[in-house]
């Protein structure tokens, strides 16, 4: 068992609460506040999986179901999850995209010990910002394995974007072991251009994909389910959907779209962002996106998903109107009012409240490319034999992303969030998220951060197995 002392929550507390400031969010509660507690148990375990009639997944998974449990706070509650261990092996977890106290963090060895086969951890932590996040391991390719799940924190009041939500949790299925995979991919690389991998989907996780780039993915699953095999989803004209999209596949970039509708984006990593309406949106390994979609098209409709680099989406979900019935005839390629129409940019979205400014931090350059033996780097290192990047409390920092590879890396940092910066203008003026897609081939993108959060911390690249073969580094709040 383990838990924060009131000391160590009070020094968090007293440290960051001037920087979330800076960022534009409400200031932390005090320390030695009574706060209501929202307790949920979590056991890591075996499972088997019904994917779809008559296939069934042999893995890991939490309370033996993929996703996990929804775990659900108000803003000012405290979240209290216990977790015990049931596998054969250590485990941990990561609350994605959440601030919270270093120790919580779940990072094995360096900010706790893994939790050993038979042992149990508690993690405590306050809901101080709302947003869509979730959770997952991050002890090797576990999170592969399907040890992930959805975590919400709804705001303190209402926010009165829609009428009722709908969650869409993407994954991309292995039903092998991802440790074999990850060991075929290292055998097989061959250095691309930029030192890149050849070959792949660009990184989008394309099923039946050559081991030697991407695992072998037998398809996709929106909420534990084939995409193929889903139930209709009943909708009423005139109701607000609003929809939280979460990304935890392991490899694959998604596109989403609904035929027939526009998708309003209304937040970006749980982000409040001012409305833009688009026909498809892009999201990378470890993003989220909340949309509202204004029912007023009636009929039957079917809400895609899948490798944006794929022609066929891999998940077809009917959205129905009362007293229609799903279509008969199944979706086989993009249509091209999707495929063709306006995709969300990180250009589109700008803070809901406005916030923004000049850039003032330290510029600090990442260069993302693969070296020898298979490994991917960041500034040519590769993890664990790579420099730690320090700063200050209270510092202010500027990271410049470059992409000389060939695929796509969804880059994350822990503990904290930043601002994506207008690299025309030089103005933080961009959502604030915590990952952020970095195209292939010369791609390139800015964020700025504030050094708030005390501790040791990752920025890594969320393809798992980019991840797994160096493209990460310890970040240091000193």
């Amino acid at each position: 068992m383990s838990s924060l002392t009131a000391l160590d929550r009070r020094s968090f507390l007293k440290q960051s609460t001037g920087a979330l400031v800076a960022l534009g969010f409400a200031p932390l509660a005090r320390a030695d506040e009574k706060r209501p507690v929202r307790e949920y148990r979590l056991v890591a375990g075996p499972a088997e999986i019904a994917v779809a009639p008559g296939r069934v997944w042999s893995t890991w998974a939490y309370n033996g179901q993929v996703p996990g449990p929804m775990i659900r706070a108000t803003q000012g509650e405290r979240i209290r999850v216990v977790l015990e261990n049931q596998l054969e092996e250590p485990t941990t977890i990561h609350w994605h995209g959440v601030p919270l106290p270093n120790a919580m963090d779940g990072l094995p060895g360096m900010t706790q010990d893994p939790i050993a086969p038979g042992e149990t951890f508690v993690y405590e932590f306050d809901a101080n910002v709302p947003g869509t996040y979730f959770y997952h391991s991050h002890v090797g390719l576990q999170l592969d394995r399907g040890l992930l799940g959805p975590l919400v924190i709804d705001p303190a009041g209402p926010e009165g974007v829609a009428d009722r939500e709908f969650l869409l949790f993407l994954d991309d299925w292995l039903p092998t072991n991802p440790d074999d995979a990850l060991a075929a991919m290292m055998a097989v690389t061959t250095p691309g251009m930029g030192g890149g991998m050849m070959g792949g989907g660009m990184g989008g996780g394309m099923p039946g994909a050559s081991s030697a780039t991407e695992p072998p993915y037998a398809g996709y699953l929106a909420n534990g389910r084939m995409g193929t095999a889903l139930d209709a989803l009943a909708v009423t004209r005139g109701e607000r959907v609003r929809v939280r999209i979460i990304n935890g596949s392991a490899a694959t970039t998604h596109r989403v779209g609904l035929t027939g509708h526009k998708l309003t984006v209304t937040h970006a990593d749980g982000q409040r962002v001012a409305p833009v309406d688009v026909d498809t949106l892009v999201i990378g390994m470890g993003e989220r996106y909340d949309i509202v979609v204004r029912m007023e098209n009636t009929g039957a409709w079917t809400l895609l998903a899948g490798s944006v680099d794929a022609a066929v989406p891999g998940i077809a979900l009917p959205v129905v109107y009362g007293g229609q019935q799903p279509s008969a005839s199944p979706i086989t390629v993009w249509p091209v009012s999707l495929a063709q129409g306006k995709t969300l940019s990180y250009a589109g979205l700008v803070p809901f409240d406005g916030r923004g400014g000049p850039s003032s931090g330290r510029v600090m350059t990442l260069t993302l490319s693969a070296g020898s033996n298979g490994a991917w780097t960041i500034n040519g290192q590769a993890y664990p034999n790579a420099d730690p990047l320090r700063f200050t409390l209270g510092e202010r920092i500027r990271f410049q992303f470059r992409n000389m590879s060939m695929l796509r890396h969804p880059m994350h940092l822990h503990g904290h969030f930043f601002q994506l910066i207008d690299r025309a203008t030089g103005r933080v003026s961009g959502p604030v998220k915590d990952t952020v897609l970095v195209e292939p081939m010369m791609g390139a993108v800015d964020v700025e951060w504030v050094a708030d959060n005390p501790g040791r911390w990752l920025l890594h690249c969320h393809h798992a197995y980019h991840m797994e073969m160096g493209m990460m580094r310890e970040v240091v709040v000193e």
